[in-house]
């Protein structure tokens, strides 16, 4: 009877410790995954700002063409990742010479590498 007990006792702590489990509600992300990230942030904003500046770098250094311009249209979606510091991954829209492309962009924050705290870890052309 005191087996019993416990168990029950045990059952009814998991169920008050995990609301989704009787809710039918999807379960918490997991630790370092990527989760959502409102695309308005000012930080989302910087992130996919820095990423463009980035990238037009890049682009003028292999074609060597000083008068490419690569300019951000929109933020379509924006994920966040906590890492050491965070990931920003984002869809974006770009204007490359005033030609919109779609683009998918990660950059890497980290505050304590200040005056420079982003990286620009992957750019692809969608």
């Amino acid at each position: 009877m005191l087996r019993t007990l416990a168990a029950a006792h045990l059952i009814g702590l998991t169920l008050l410790a995990s609301p989704s489990a009787l809710s039918g509600s999807p379960p918490p992300a997991r630790v370092g995954a990527f989760g959502p990230a409102s695309t308005n942030s000012k930080e989302v904003v910087q992130a996919a700002e820095f990423a463009v500046a980035e990238q037009e770098k890049v682009i003028r250094a292999a074609t060597g063409d000083a008068s490419v311009r690569l300019r951000l249209v929109r933020i379509d979606a924006a994920e966040q990742q906590v890492v050491a510091g965070l990931n920003y991954r984002l869809r974006l829209t770009v204007a490359l010479n005033d030609e919109q492309k779609p683009a998918q962009a990660v950059v890497w924050w980290q505050a304590w590498r200040a005056p420079d705290p982003y990286q620009l870890t992957a750019w692809a052309w969608s």
